[in-house]
């Protein structure tokens, strides 16, 4: 059961990192990278990470399947994504 929720875990990890680096020269939901640039280096650099925890999380499911392991790569891949969340949160402008 926890292979299945880790595979689940993995693919919302990737496609999150997927969203994040693509969408460093685009405007997405409220933020727009061209208006600030420093967006632009947290969709860089929150992707990045949330891809080195896809892999993380891909290595710790098929090979180790330690449960220490599998606790860091979730506890990681939750405080990068609330650090992204809350960084994007200081550049909302609601009109």
């Amino acid at each position: 059961m926890i292979t299945l929720l880790l595979v689940i875990y993995t693919l919302i990890a990737g496609w999150l990192s997927y969203y994040l680096l693509t969408h460093q020269s685009r405007p997405f939901l409220f933020f727009d990278p061209n208006k600030a640039p420093t967006i632009k280096h947290v969709a860089r650099y929150g992707g990045g990470l949330m891809l080195l925890v896809t892999i993380a999380c891909c290595f710790v499911t098929i090979f180790v399947q330690a449960t220490m392991l599998i606790a860091i790569v979730l506890a990681s891949g939750s405080l990068i994504m609330m650090a992204i969340a809350l960084i994007l949160v200081s550049f909302m402008q609601i009109s």
